[in-house]
């Protein structure tokens, strides 16, 4: 359900508004609207002439520039910082109260240049760590080479990585190398790992620059060793980097093991102080949108009505009646600047996100959200049927629910996903259906009908529930059009009701389901019905009769994934037959599930969506409106 909200005023003397925006902040129920356009039209004359919008004065500019600043220093800090595994040492006095004062950014400036530093030691270190990993790689590959290649002072080597996938390059590079040298160069190339081949190139010392230039030019990278390195001989170069690489994990750790320290006794001391800085911007930034004259203030928002009272009794205990609360009605003009606050069970609060993904509904409208949770599962369960792929599935939102997957967001799609679940596993023991007929043998036979061969009673029973669906969402609109006086609107949307009554009616006793004496008074009413439909509507009243048996007819989607689904259950069920070899049988069979369980989750979730969005809320949702956000602390 849509809870009811109030349009409230705030008002009090002027030199109260920031401690009254720090006590509305606590109390987290108030909206605040901003005072520029129309709420200023709402007061009375003389307050509307003399009120103003807050200006922010030069001071508390330069706190809101400084508390913006602080906030950022201390968000980075806490990122170089790893979570602490407890705390320790240090007291609150250790950080100044006021996160805005220069007192606080100057005790800041030690603690950040110690984190910085050994932040920047310890990515160097890691850097270092893997560089060194790297290179003790290449050049175990290439040492063999280097034996091989021509030795002297006159002789330069140069050294290259090459993705495996350019095997072809250093055949070509050989080749326009030999041109350069008058072919006085020796190329050797060996795995240095599955992506990476090494390469050793041996050139007279006098051609080296320009060949070098010719590698740079064809964007092959030389391999250049660490400064440290340089000048060593191959074999001193690998013992040294062993060695540096044994190394690398101390230095590491203990440079960790400081950060943690550090961690332990200000991490919980600079988040709180970061918070309190958010916080106290996030004060100064509404304070934009409040109202004074040269002596009061206002701060207009909305607020849950049952809340109100609550609000008051807390201004009034702090402020001892110097602030007071004015709360009024919501008139239907202002409807669309309402937020929204949705109250449901906690079943179907669960299905909330999914009349969020599609639209937030308008305040003084109907909240789709319970006939949601009602009829998803529902239809859900006609589409995959099945007590083994609802099963599987009912497992997998399981784990999902116990691993905590998603959060709270999680939490919520899983609570749907396990109701759809056991619906598919109920429709299931209706159907007769397990894993398609391989339940037979267990004595499973289908309580309704069997979806292989009774494709007239399924296509039938899914058109009942398109009608009874579509017929719901009439309902709620003929009620919404009674509820504000919309007359006309309402006199069209029962008459459709009675359209669709009689054409069921007509229906049923056309088939036999009732006695056939029922038919022709059906078809007169259905006729007097369509005649006076357009008589009301027009053409577009025409139209919109089509458009609602176009609703309808969509409603076979369900007969078709469901039939489909069976079918192919079926198909998966004789590969065991088809194939010789029982094994391939078998593994031909479990794919074939596989890929019907992975169609039987996305798709009827897909198709049960669709038939809400499009064909059920087009009857009588109204969108476009906008969540409750109050003004609150956050954690």
């Amino acid at each position: 359900m849509i809870v009811p909200m109030s349009k409230v005023q705030v008002l009090g003397p002027r030199r109260l508004l920031p401690r009254t925006l720090q006590v509305l902040h606590a109390a987290g129920v108030l909206q605040i609207r901003s005072l520029p356009e129309g709420p200023r039209a709402a007061l009375d004359g003389d307050l509307r002439r003399a009120l103003r919008v807050v200006p922010l004065v030069e001071a508390e500019r330069a706190t809101e520039r400084a508390l913006a600043e602080i906030a950022g220093r201390l968000q980075e800090l806490l990122v170089l910082l790893p979570a602490p595994d407890r705390i320790t040492g240090g007291t609150d006095e250790e950080l100044p109260g006021d996160v805005a004062a220069p007192e606080f950014a100057s005790r800041l400036e030690p603690i950040e240049a110690e984190v910085r530093a050994l932040s920047a030691r310890r990515d160097t270190l890691q850097t270092e760590r893997d560089l060194s990993a790297r290179y003790a790689r290449l050049l175990t590959a290439l040492a063999p080479l280097r034996r091989a290649l021509p030795a002297g002072e006159q002789v330069t080597t140069l050294g290259m990585l090459l993705r495996r996938d350019r095997a072809e390059i250093p055949q070509i590079l050989e080749q326009e190398v030999r041109r350069m040298t008058g072919g006085a160069c020796v190329l050797l190339s060996g795995e240095v790992d599955r992506e990476q081949i090494g390469v050793l190139l041996a050139v007279p010392r006098d051609a080296a620059p320009a060949v070098s230039r010719f590698l740079f030019e064809r964007g092959i990278a030389e391999i250049h060793l660490p400064e440290r390195y340089a000048g060593q001989s191959l074999l001193d170069a690998m013992l040294l980097l062993t060695r540096r690489i044994q190394e690398l994990p101390g230095e590491i750790r203990e440079v960790e093991d400081g950060l943690m320290a550090i961690s332990r006794r200000w991490h919980r001391r600079l988040a709180a102080a970061r918070q309190a800085a958010c916080r106290r911007r996030t004060r100064l930034a509404v304070m934009a949108s409040c109202g004074e004259t040269d002596h009061a203030f206002v701060i207009r928002g909305w607020a849950p009505a049952e809340q109100c009272p609550r609000l008051a009794g807390t201004l009034d205990a702090v402020f001892e009646g110097r602030v007071m609360v004015v709360d009024h009605a919501v008139s239907a003009a202002e409807y669309d600047e309402v937020p929204v606050v949705l109250r449901n069970l906690p079943y179907v609060r669960a299905f909330e996100p999914l009349v969020g993904f599609f639209a937030w509904p308008r305040y003084g409208s109907v909240d789709p959200t319970p006939l949601l949770a009602g009829f998803f599962p529902l239809f859900f369960g006609v589409m995959l049927g099945d007590i083994g792929f609802g099963g599987l599935a009912l497992a997998l939102a399981l784990l999902a629910r116990v691993e905590g997957w998603g959060g709270e967001m999680g939490r919520r799609l899983t609570t749907v996903a396990l109701a759809s679940s056991m619906s598919a596993i109920g429709f299931g023991v209706l159907f007769g259906e397990l894993f398609g007929a391989l339940g037979e043998p267990l004595g499973l036979h289908p309580v309704l009908f069997d979806r292989r061969t009774a494709a007239l009673s399924f296509l039938g029973m899914t058109l009942v529930l398109g009608v009874c669906h579509i017929v719901i969402g009439i309902g709620l609109a003929l009620g919404n059009a009674l509820r504000h006086g919309r007359g006309r609107e309402a006199l069209a949307r029962a008459v459709t009701l009675g359209l669709l009554a009689a054409a069921l009616a007509a229906g049923l006793a056309h088939t036999g389901y009732v006695a056939s004496a029922v038919e022709r008074p059906a078809l007169m009413v259905l006729a007097v019905l369509a005649v006076a439909t357009v008589l009301l509507g027009g053409a577009l009243a025409a139209i919109e009769l089509v458009s609602t048996l176009g609703n309808i007819l969509s409603y076979a989607r369900l007969m078709a994934l469901g039939t489909a689904s069976v079918m192919l259950a079926e198909v998966a069920n004789r590969m065991v037959e088809i194939f010789s070899s029982p094994a391939v049988g078998l593994a031909a069979a479990v794919t074939l599930h596989a890929v019907n369980f992975a169609m039987g989750l996305f798709s009827p979730t897909i198709q049960a969506l669709r038939l809400h969005y499009v064909e059920f809320f087009d009857k009588f949702f109204e969108g476009g409106g906008r969540p409750y956000e109050p003004f609150a602390l956050t954690t």
